[in-house]
This record gives structure tokens, sequence and C-alpha cells, in this order.
């Protein structure tokens, strides 16, 4: 499995990033595999990261992420400037070709989308800010009953936890269902394996 590049930004959502970076840090854990994937944390620019009730971080440049690693983009009420951004949205544009496969949580979706390059592709995203999340970027194909949804290289998920259940249905593809299993039981989670079962959507 790729190493994960995590890219936060002030006023990330912590749950959205510390869930999958949870699932993802606990495969080694859990078996010493030499394909067991590192865990970085970017910023645009690098430095210090101040994120939502009062979760600081120490990032890199995104720059200096090698290419062909996996790249995570939460949500987070960071979104809602970022989204219109222009000098972020061009720069995240030109990185984005350099990963082999992009996760979304919660409003990640909408930061994704903002640069537009997921135009006629399936996504969704946090069900309380759906609305907004649409109003974004229309040209994407939103789906708005999904824990998480898959198209191609994107996965994105809905809001805040399900990251961690889509985390899990990353390393069950890659490690298969029962290592997913154990290593949702060891950290005493309960997966909600199946992507379309969504009780927030009605919501």
């Amino acid at each position: 499995m790729r190493d994960i590049a995590i890219l936060v930004f002030d006023g990330f959502e912590p749950l959205d990033v510390f869930g999958p970076a949870e699932v993802f840090g606990c495969i080694r854990r859990i078996h010493d595999t030499a394909d067991a994937p590192e865990i970085r944390y970017y910023s645009l620019n690098g430095g210090t990261v101040h994120g939502a009730i009062g979760t600081d971080i120490v990032t890199k440049a995104l720059d200096d992420a090698p290419d062909k690693d996996v790249l995570l983009i939460p949500g987070g009420p960071g979104t809602r400037s970022l989204v219109k951004d222009a000098v972020f949205l061009e720069a995240l544009r030109r990185q984005l070709p350099r990963f082999s496969r992009i996760l979304t949580v919660c409003t990640g979706s909408a930061l994704l989308a903002a640069t537009g390059t997921i135009d006629g592709r399936k996504a969704t995203s946090n069900k309380r800010a759906f609305t907004w999340v649409k109003s974004v970027r229309p040209e994407v194909e939103w789906v708005a009953h999904a824990r998480w949804v898959e198209d191609g290289n994107l996965t994105s998920s809905s809001g805040v936890s399900a990251g961690t259940d889509m985390a899990l249905s990353v390393v069950a593809k890659a490690y298969g269902d029962e290592f997913a299993r154990i290593l949702a039981a060891a950290i005493e989670y309960v997966w909600n394996d199946d992507p379309s079962d969504d009780p927030f959507a009605a919501l």
C-alpha cells in the first residue's frame, strides 16, 4: 500500500484526519509488513497548521510529498473559505496528478471539487453540509445517500466518523476483509462496512 499524505489547513476537522490516520497507522502494529504505509502531514507551504478545537500540527510543504502517494483531504470549517481561495485551489490543482489515489472526508470533497478536477465524477460529503457542498461545484455527480463513494482512484466519505469507515475499506482492499476486521477490533471500533448504509442521509 502506498504511503499516506494528509493535507491539512487552518480549520481542519481533527477526526477527519486522525480517524483515518489511526487506521492506516495501525497496519504495521497489527502486522509488520514491508508495504505498510507511512503517514505524513502536509500543508500548502509547510509549518504549523491550526486545526479546529485547538489542534495544531507541524507539517511539511505539499511539494515535498513523494509522487504516487495516496492523498487524503479532510474537511472542517476551514474549507468554507478555502473553496474561494484561488491561490490555494490552483496550487492544489497542480499537485493532484502526482498522487496515485485521492481520499476525502466530509467537506474535503467540496475543497477537491472546487479545483474543477472531479467534474462528472461521483462523490459524497457530510450530509449536514450537503446543500452547501453541492453549491460549490454542481458539475460533480453528488451522491446524497452513501457512507462513502468510490469512483476510480477517488474515494470520498460522508461526515467526520465516516472517514474511519472509508479508511478501513481501503485497508480491506489492500490486505483483505479479515485483516480490516482484526484492525477494527484492535482499535475497538464498530466498522460500518456497507458504503450504502448511510443513517445520516435522512437528516
